[in-house]
């Protein structure tokens, strides 16, 4: 105690130089604990911030160039020019495989299957593409015009064509048309079209015809994506009926072209993905899991056959967790989207039937069990979109190559080819990507904002990286200085208190004492101000948005719900933490500086001191 109030009593003597130490520690303190703070502040939101979100890109193959159309318009009597993309080739899914991608997910490039259940119905009602009939002109004529057909049999299709009925007949779109013959019967596809304006004063207001619609030439493509050859033209709609027409090659095609149209309302698209948030519906939050759960990692890598169907349909059908879906693939479509293709009530124009004019038989079939149920939007005619009904599982559970039954091949677009990497990593990937020099491939990314509150976050941690290089610096300069000044300056002192006797653990406690009750005061005081101070202006910008909503460099969406799950650090334990560090540094500097002087002879000290 004596020896402790001897110390005191000599602070007292530079109570200038004690009042400023105790300001300078207590400040650079401050700016240790609030770039402390700050530095913790912003790895817990990160680390909050991590799971919230998924930076996912999409590559997308560029038309190597565009080729005009012209097509003929029978009321125009002229052709109408329309730009067509032309690929000379289609890029692999092997391209985004190269080394250092570093792939959280992906990369795959989907495509939908069509899965035939006749116990389900697709479609509330009959799907019709068109309609198929027989029937002959009601005089010779070329139909390069509107002319008057006699409708006497309905072979499939769900329209307003119906027998006995006499329509108005246009192949609208050739240039060339066939003569067709009042005795002669014909079998064609047709749909219903907006009728010529000069028909208005025989038809009214709103006149129509029925122009043809080419249904029985096959869009078989094999894995390569090129096409199977075909000996019937895309463009062929219409065959001469005569005796024992249907029991021919030709015939046999229009009654399985007819089949199929059946089947159709029983046909469900079914997509298989290695990551649903893959999907852009899934990823942007228009489609989400209403019941169930989603896909495991293990029933992923596994191939397992479990599905996710839509909650309506499942309500329609009253289906429940755990059920299973007798599903059966005929077809793959690699060349659009199921959301594009399967809208409500309506189905794209595909023809299913192979270029040897059969239909696909199915290459793989099995039950598998809903273990989950997504609501949300589905069935918008949308390519990024959910289609009607349509049915998820994982890639690897189709077993078997579908390379026989691939009825449309593209390129990989922003809709079909997608993969996860790691958030942050963006400009990194396209540093290695660049390398490879693919000019025709375009990649995207969506982060949902994750870009820009990194780069918020960072400006933060670089703030709060220069406080505390600051505080830290300061701290050992004030330490430093001011302990040379209260031992290292205090020599004559130390070698008195050693001739009057004091052994050196004495003239330690003597020296060391006061000082270090000056760090401790200041150290305390000056973190636990800036843990509280560094606390505030944390919890200010909580309050505002830390984050811009957009998907990072593409397109808007919302995520503004995402939720900060980071719990702040204890002011008292912060500020204890900070304390003892700089005074753990203190007392090292002191007992340095106190062991200089001790370890020479008073005698030394007292002939060497400074006037």
């Amino acid at each position: 105690m004596l020896l402790f109030k001897n110390s005191m009593r000599q602070l007292f003597r530079m109570k200038g130089r004690a009042v400023l130490f105790l300001l300078l520690l207590i400040f650079a303190s401050g700016l240790c604990s609030i770039g402390r703070g700050f530095l913790l502040m912003n790895r817990a939101k990160m680390e909050a911030y991590e799971d919230s979100f998924m930076t996912i890109g999409t590559a997308e193959q560029k038309a190597d160039q565009v080729k005009e159309r012209m097509i003929w318009d029978a009321e125009d009597k002229n052709y109408h020019i329309f730009n067509t993309a032309v690929y000379d080739s289609y890029v692999p899914l092997s391209v985004l495989d190269f080394e250092g991608a570093d792939y959280l997910a992906g990369p795959e490039r989907r495509c939908f299957y069509g899965s035939y259940m006749p116990e389900y119905e697709m479609y509330d009602m009959g799907m019709c593409l068109s309609e198929i009939v027989e029937g002959s002109p009601v005089e010779d004529a070329v139909p390069d015009h509107p002319i008057a057909f006699q409708i006497s049999r309905v072979l499939g299709g769900q329209g307003g064509i119906r027998e006995g009925h006499v329509i108005s007949f246009c192949d609208h779109y050739n240039p060339e048309p066939e003569k067709l013959y009042a005795d002669k019967t014909y079998v064609m596809s047709l749909t219903y079209s907006p009728g010529h304006e000069e028909q208005k004063e025989f038809e009214g207001d709103t006149p129509s015809e029925y122009i043809p619609f080419t249904v029985l030439g096959s869009t078989q493509v094999d894995a390569e994506g090129n096409k199977v050859p075909d000996e019937v033209d895309d463009d062929h709609f219409c065959d001469e009926v005569t005796e024992g027409f249907y029991e021919s090659p030709m015939g046999r095609r229009w009654l399985n072209i007819v089949g199929t149209w059946d089947n159709l309302r029983h046909t469900f698209p079914v997509t298989g993905t290695n990551d649903i948030y893959l999907m852009m519906a899934f990823y942007n939050g228009n489609a989400f899991i209403s019941q169930g759960r989603e896909f495991t990692e293990e029933e992923y890598a596994r191939g397992d056959r479990v599905c996710l169907v839509s909650e309506t349909f499942a309500q329609r059908e009253g289906l429940a967790l755990g059920d299973e879906l007798p599903l059966a693939l005929q077809y793959a479509n690699y060349g659009r989207t199921a959301g594009r293709a399967f809208a409500v009530n309506t189905a794209a124009a595909f023809t299913l039937i192979n270029a040897r004019g059969e239909v696909y038989p199915i290459f793989e079939e099995g039950d598998y069990k809903i273990v989950g149920m997504y609501g949300g939007q589905a069935g918008l005619r949308d390519e990024y979109g959910l289609a009607y009904n349509e049915i998820i599982i994982p890639s690897r559970s189709v077993k078997n190559s579908d390379a026989d039954n691939i009825l449309e091949s593209g390129p990989m677009t922003g809709c079909n080819t997608s993969f996860c990497i790691a958030n942050g990593t963006i400009d990194e990937y396209m540093e290695k990507w660049s390398r490879l020099r693919i000019p025709n491939v375009e990649i995207t990314f969506y982060d949902g904002g994750y870009s820009e509150l990194e780069a918020n976050i960072n400006n933060m941690k670089y703030i709060a990286r220069l406080l505390l290089v600051m505080g830290v610096s300061m701290v050992f300069m004030v330490l430093a200085y001011f302990s040379w000044l209260f031992i290292l300056k205090q020599k004559e002192r130390t070698a008195v208190e050693r001739c009057l006797g004091f052994r050196k653990m004495h003239s330690f406690v003597s020296l060391f004492s006061g000082i270090f009750l000056l760090i401790l005061v200041g150290s305390a005081c000056g973190s636990l101000a800036g843990s509280y101070l560094s606390g505030e202006i944390g919890g200010k910008i909580g309050k505002e948005n830390y984050y811009d909503t957009t998907f990072g460099n593409s397109m808007g969406t919302d995520v503004g719900g995402v939720e900060e799950t980071f719990e702040p650090e204890e002011p008292l334990k912060a500020a204890a933490e900070c304390a003892l560090a700089i005074v753990a540094a203190g007392t090292v500097i002191a007992a340095a500086e106190i062991y200089v002087n001790l370890k020479k002879e008073p005698m030394k000290l007292l002939a060497g001191r400074t006037e």
